[in-house]
């Protein structure tokens, strides 16, 4: 069977994450070979032994919300790979706090950082590569609660919201370099920290890493090469 995604050259940020580790397997599975940040040296190690085919895998220690590291690491995937077929954001991370009138500076800044910032360098890097060969996908992750607003997780559900709007943009911007861009906005994430976190919640009406995975290497292929400006909702049974 013919693998879909042979030749692909992809970049996938939080590849060490629940959904970047499934989305890495899969894009792996497909022919695709993958370049992804880490901050730990042994996950990364143990995400290569969990790949049937990890000399496709490529890696370098990097943090994604400075510039300068950002630019680095870009700037080493143009050593590894001739072209930038598809660029996965997946990097990011979810904070419950109290009314924004009692978040403070340093927990608002943070979650900026971690989903929204990290997003614009990183987005912005892969845009101008594929700028440069006229062809290219960029995708995001939202959330479901940035199109809902609840209370007391603001600085969260705002970052995620900046997110949606960069996406828009990026997608517009791209349209005359044939470069799509589209967000992906799932609801709770079957992951053993969110079983953790929620004991008591009914886990069968939410997503899988896979499942979100699984869609996004649809999304990769020939056929979907249409499809830009989209927000894409995998809500589960939420």
């Amino acid at each position: 069977m013919p693998k879909e995604l042979q030749n692909y050259n992809i970049i996938v940020t939080g590849g060490t994450g629940d959904l970047g580790q499934a989305l890495i397997g899969e894009l792996i599975k497909n022919g695709a070979s993958v370049f992804t940040n880490f901050r730990d040296q042994s996950k990364f190690t143990t995400l290569k032994k969990s790949i049937g085919n990890s000399s496709h895998l490529f890696g370098m220690k990097t943090s994604l919300m400075e510039q300068a590291e950002v630019n680095s690491f870009f700037e080493k995937s143009r050593d590894i790979f001739k072209r930038l077929d598809a660029f996965f954001h997946i990097m990011g991370g979810f904070w419950m706090g109290p009314e924004l009138a009692d978040t403070s500076w340093d927990d608002w800044k943070f979650m900026m950082d971690l989903n929204l910032n990290s997003t614009f360098l990183c987005t912005k890097a892969a845009f101008k590569i594929m700028k440069a060969q006229c062809s290219g996908r960029i995708f995001t992750i939202s959330a479901k609660t940035a199109e809902e607003f609840p209370p007391q997780m603001g600085a969260y559900v705002i970052s995620k919201s900046g997110v949606l709007a960069l996406t828009r943009v990026l997608a517009n911007e791209g349209k005359q370099y044939n470069i799509q861009a589209n967000a992906i906005l799932p609801s709770i994430l079957d992951t053993p920290a969110n079983r953790k976190s929620m004991p008591d919640a009914d886990v069968n009406q939410w997503v899988t890493p896979k499942t979100i995975a699984r869609l996004l290497v649809q999304m990769c292929r020939p056929e979907s090469q249409a499809v830009s400006h989209s927000y894409i909702k995998v809500f589960g049974k939420l």
